[in-house]
């Protein structure tokens, strides 16, 4: 007799499940978290700093802020699915603070990092690590420390150079 109530206590949580699952609202299905709207993408010195970059580099390119690592680096895959997942997985939460693309076909040519004039011993970890990872895939990186106002002749200087050594072959526009 034992197994029968067994049977029946089990049909009744299936029944009891399925009800409550009915009765659960559409859409609802997942918890709803806290959120609120950021005021700004950059403050008052990386917005100088981007204008900078922009000028600098003038209309032959394209600059974007705040692109997550992982949309321009990956892990390398001679090194193996378990490594190549480690390093990809490491790239998360990273963000580099300015992208010159081409303006011809948005491919990225040189990293840009904003860098604070006093960083913090994580600033300081962030900043070698993008360094470290933009190196190891021969992605260019020009550090800009955050400043009141920029040298537009060192700045341009330093951004070209770097664009140059890129050594991707750039087109001023579809023929």
């Amino acid at each position: 007799m034992e197994p029968f109530y067994i049977m029946v206590f089990a049909a009744g949580l299936v029944a009891a499940n399925l009800l409550f699952s009915l009765l659960r609202l559409p859409g609802r299905s997942t918890p709803v978290l806290a959120y609120q709207r950021r005021e700004g993408l950059l403050n008052l010195q990386e917005r100088l700093c981007l204008g900078t970059v922009e000028e600098a580099v003038g209309r032959d390119f394209r600059v974007f802020p705040r692109v997550a690592a992982g949309a321009v680096l990956e892990g390398d895959a001679e090194t193996g699915r378990r490594r190549r997942r480690r390093a990809d997985r490491g790239l998360a939460g990273h963000v580099l603070d300015f992208l010159v693309c081409a303006a011809a076909d948005a491919h990225p040519l040189c990293a840009v990092l904003a860098v604070s004039p006093e960083p913090t011993r994580r600033q300081r970890r962030e900043v070698a690590f993008l360094r470290a990872a933009c190196a190891d895939a021969g992605r260019p990186i020009v550090e800009l420390e955050l400043a009141d106002g920029y040298e537009l002749t060192a700045v341009r200087r330093r951004l070209l150079d770097a664009i140059e050594s890129s050594e991707v072959r750039l087109s001023s526009g579809p023929d």
